[in-house]
């Protein structure tokens, strides 16, 4: 633009010079030069036009072609009227997806013989999934907390030191048909608890290794194959578990849920607990191994309906562990009422439990009911309250006792207060 407009004003001085050579008068040249200043503004104007335009690039899909069909009479060719094969589809992106939530706990716990204790503590949980197409999901989960299976708490407490945060959740999903799943990885928990109560297994816990879930109109099933303890020297712990049921809408509306479970422990009798110390209400040996090997049956069924406009759920566990010497059962029962799901809504629930000493492994279990483990029995109440979108107040209070089977027993009541923000 500047090479044009130094020519153009070349070109109005050679044309104005014999101009005034002819005429010679100042008239003539200050009209001369008035016109030379009009054009020198226009040409800046173009410039300034031509610095702020932006070029407008229309993205093009990059889409895999199919390659040229072979002429007929040719290998792999056909008949000149046969169509191509429509190109294949270019991949979607994935889609990413994020979640977390934050407890923050107040507990007081007043157990038999042993100086009351309150403290407050806190769990943080922050994933992320990707759906990759094909029914394909892939999941990262970190949370608050150390090697404790079942419990991702940290007490607030040690002179403001770092918390512990670790991998919580680490899996694959494939969904094969509408109705079947597998799964791999450290995964939410793929079996199913009535109620949600925690008699076999705690809400916290995520176990590893490869699930497979069938979900249908009227029927389900779990299995699982799980990696507990990998050893060096001996065969390592491994669980083998299925669950098997029917789902029913009855008359009114409301729905059935009933099955049948087995858990088969490998390699757990005459073995190192899983987590080293801790007998968590298991009967040991003299060597603090496990005096029994487990393998648990379980029984369930679970009533939904409505009652009064808000839903009632009524539910029943029953296990047994077919491999132990006594102290072999337990069951739990319990009912639900309302939902916290919008602000101003609430639940309320109970249950009661009675879990034996060798019923199931005792780490799994829950970890908050009788405080932890198995060998106990008692009451627990709740109240969850939503006090906003994603805001909820819960409290609970177990009313147990502990240790009759070691000939221990003793009274542990426990409160907890929570507030609780899911994102």
């Amino acid at each position: 633009m500047r090479n044009l407009r130094n020519l153009t004003l070349v070109c109005i001085l050679s044309a104005a010079t014999p101009a005034v050579a002819q005429t010679d008068t100042a008239t003539e040249i200050a009209a001369i030069r008035g016109e030379i200043g009009r054009l020198v503004e226009r040409l800046d104007r173009l410039e300034q036009d031509q610095a702020r335009a932006v070029p407008v690039v229309t993205p093009v899909a990059l889409v895999a072609q199919a390659a040229p069909a072979p002429p007929a009479g040719q290998p792999g060719g056909g008949s000149a009227a046969a169509p191509r094969a429509a190109p294949p589809k270019a991949p979607a992106d994935a889609v990413i997806r994020f979640s977390g939530d934050l407890r923050y706990r107040h507990e007081a716990i007043n157990e038999e013989t042993v100086p009351e204790r309150e403290r407050q503590r806190i769990r943080a949980r922050f994933g992320v999934a990707a759906d990759l197409g094909d029914n394909l999901t892939a999941g990262l989960t970190l949370a608050t907390g150390d090697r404790d299976p079942v419990s991702a708490n940290q007490t607030l407490d040690g002179g403001f030191d770092r918390k512990s945060f670790g991998v919580d959740r680490a899996f694959f999903t494939w969904k094969a048909t509408d109705a079947l799943s597998f799964t791999g990885g450290k995964m939410a928990n793929p079996f199913f608890r009535p109620g949600s109560h925690h008699l076999i297994y705690d809400a916290d816990l995520n176990p590893e290794g490869l699930a497979l879930k069938y979900s249908g109109a009227n029927w389900f099933a779990n299995y699982a194959g799980l990696w507990v303890d990998e050893r060096s020297t001996a065969d390592d712990a491994i669980l083998l578990g299925g669950q098997a049921g029917l789902r029913r809408t009855l008359e009114g509306g409301a729905r059935l849920t009933a099955g049948l479970g087995y858990f088969d422990y490998l390699n757990t009798q005459g073995q190192p607990l899983f987590v080293e110390g801790i007998a968590s209400g298991n009967t040991l040996d003299a060597a603090g191994r496990y005096a029994n090997d487990y393998n648990e049956a379980e029984v369930f069924a679970e009533l939904a309906l409505d009652a009064g406009n808000r839903p009632l759920v009524l539910f029943a566990d029953y296990v047994t562990n077919t491999e132990a010497n006594g102290a072999d059962a337990g069951y739990a029962i319990g009912a639900a009422y309302g939902e916290a799901t919008r602000p101003g809504t609430w639940r309320v629930g109970y249950a009661y439990q009675d879990l034996r000493a060798d019923a199931v492994i005792g780490v799994f279990t829950d970890s908050d009911f009788a405080g932890g483990g198995t060998d106990n029995q008692g009451h627990v109440v709740e109240f969850t309250y939503a006090l906003r979108a994603r805001w909820l107040f819960n409290f609970r209070y177990f009313l147990t006792e502990r240790g009759e089977d070691a000939d221990r027993t003793r009274d542990y009541n426990r409160l907890q207060a929570d507030l609780m923000f899911n994102y």
